[in-house]
């Protein structure tokens, strides 16, 4: 037979237990990434790169706030130059990105998602419009050689 104290012990634990799970289950996002080596130019000396994050707590096709990381580089390794950082804020359910190298010096980023809770896989396949959210476009300065964000 347990006696009292123990009974509190266990208790205790186990409600300390599931405060941390929730609590942890509850600070998770979602990342989607083009990865390291991000999308080259055509001529493969630039390279474009990618990363969403999702909603602290909330599935990606929810529609959330989101922020969008964009980064041009060039090079390998130690030698890699980025040439290009911002970080973006958009509202969307499965956010999308469609990128567009145009020629080495100028590459444009089309985000769009489609309705709330609709995974982008699924609307393509029932030949679901996507909802336009922004237009990106990218140019090389050729005074910096840096790449600038100029207007669509």
């Amino acid at each position: 037979m347990q006696t009292p104290v123990r009974r509190i012990d266990t208790v205790f634990i186990l409600i300390t237990f599931l405060v941390l799970l929730t609590a942890i289950a509850g600070c998770t996002r979602t990342y989607i990434s083009t990865g390291g080596a991000g999308i080259p130019s055509p001529n493969g000396t630039t390279r474009l790169g990618l990363t969403s994050h999702g909603a602290y707590g909330r599935a990606y096709i929810d529609r959330t706030k989101k922020l969008l990381d964009v980064w041009i580089t060039q090079g390998n390794g130690t030698n890699e130059r980025i040439l290009f950082l911002h970080r973006y804020r958009f509202v969307g359910a499965d956010l999308s990105e469609h990128v567009q190298w145009n020629s080495p010096e100028k590459v444009t980023v089309q985000v769009y998602d489609y309705n709330d809770g609709v995974f982008q896989s699924d609307a393509r396949k029932a030949g679901i419009a996507s909802n336009h959210i922004a237009t990106l476009i990218f140019e090389m300065d050729t005074q910096s050689g840096n790449f600038v964000q100029t207007n669509p």
